[in-house]
């Protein structure tokens, strides 16, 4: 064969080679520039599932100033070698378990805190359950008793729902005093013991059954941003195991 045919040959064979080769090289190219282009905005901002905000600080007391918010507070601290016999049973404080002297401690200093840091407050609803009204008590001197925050079922859960989403009076705070199992199924992300005894949860109210969940809160944040000292009770001093749990940390989330 003559050189010049030969030539011509192998740049047919070339030409050829690179046909075939080239999609394959343009899937690869559209699979880099997928890989490079940039995470949607939505999906970047978007909370992991499951999160409770927890962000204490001095802007969240000016916003409570101002209204607009319900509080929802677990009750104080409880002997639990004390169990609950009677589902309903809510006049003998025998058959509950009940708050503790930290407890009583504690839910004074939520009170005082609140108190302190001129936070205004519409009303003080609680479950009838003594460990209930007792942190009420302590805290407020002064509630009113519901079924509502008591019972389960799907007309009580809405009815809950209702609570929480329901803009208090213009200026006021709503207050509910609970037991933490009736809120799992509505307030995403909490889980069990999440929420410890004596805990909040700060709620802004959307209206139409919407709410969100503005942060958690422990009673020595309260009591920190008041300048609140935990109460000394009757022989309890820093190293005792009262104290010691008054000033217990945040549960990790």
């Amino acid at each position: 064969m003559e050189p010049r045919s030969r030539i011509t040959l192998a740049l047919l064979l070339a030409a050829l080679i690179a046909i075939a080769v080239a999609p394959a090289r343009g899937e690869e190219s559209e699979k880099a520039s997928a890989a490079k282009s940039p995470v949607p905005i939505e999906a970047a901002e978007k909370s992991p599932k499951g999160y409770i905000p927890h962000q204490v600080d001095s802007l969240l007391i000016q916003d409570l100033k101002e209204g607009g918010y319900v509080i929802l507070f677990r009750h104080a601290i409880t002997n639990w070698k004390e169990r609950d016999v009677t589902e309903g049973d809510f006049a003998s404080r025998d058959h509950q378990r009940n708050l503790t002297e930290a407890g009583q401690a504690e839910a004074a200093m939520l009170g005082q805190s609140l108190r302190v840091l001129n936070i205004p407050i519409e009303k003080v609803l609680t479950s009838p359950m003594w460990r209930c009204r007792d942190t009420a008590q302590f805290a407020f001197d002064r509630y009113d008793t519901t079924g509502v925050l008591y019972w389960k079922g799907p007309a009580f859960r809405e009815k809950r729902i209702a609570m929480i989403s329901t803009p208090p009076a213009k200026g006021k705070n709503l207050v509910l005093v609970v037991h933490q199992d009736q809120w799992i199924p509505i307030v995403p992300g909490l889980r069990r013991d999440l929420l410890g005894e004596g805990d909040a949860l700060v709620i802004k109210p959307k209206g139409n059954g919407k709410f969100k969940v503005v942060t958690q809160v422990t009673p020595m944040e309260w009591a920190n941003l008041a300048g609140v000292s935990p109460i000394i009770l009757d022989g309890m001093t820093p190293d005792s195991t009262l104290y010691q749990t008054l000033q217990r940390p945040p549960k990790e989330r």
